[in-house]
């Protein structure tokens, strides 16, 4: 008996190996950006985590000085809009709908047209 495999396949250029082989020379490089984005997203998770209960916490100011003073405080309302934008810019980056990073890599995002 010879000691041959039984998939005459496994060891040729066609090979489950094979498929493999392409991408080993671009695969360290782009799996190390990857892995730096991931550390990225991580971050923006934090920040826009951070950027989200701060938002809550302004509309809970708003509430109070609406409640004190019958109107809104409109800087106050500006910046949350500002900040609630930010938070979706954080969003965007970590599910990949954008490649641009988020403050403070990025600028601070600006409403323009507040309802």
């Amino acid at each position: 008996m010879s000691d041959t495999s039984a998939d005459p396949g496994a060891h040729s250029s066609g090979g489950p190996d094979a498929a493999h082989a392409g991408h080993d020379d671009q695969a360290p490089s782009a799996r190390k950006e990857l892995w730096i984005r991931f550390l990225y997203m991580i971050a923006f998770w934090f920040l826009g985590n951070l950027a989200f209960s701060v938002a809550i916490f302004l509309g809970a100011l708003q509430f109070v000085v609406v409640l004190i003073t019958a109107d809104k405080n409109e800087e106050l309302r500006k910046f949350s809009r500002n900040l609630i934008q930010y938070v979706w810019e954080c969003l965007a980056f970590v599910i990949f709908a954008r490649e641009e990073k988020p403050f403070p890599l990025g600028r601070f995002p600006s409403v323009t047209n507040p309802d």
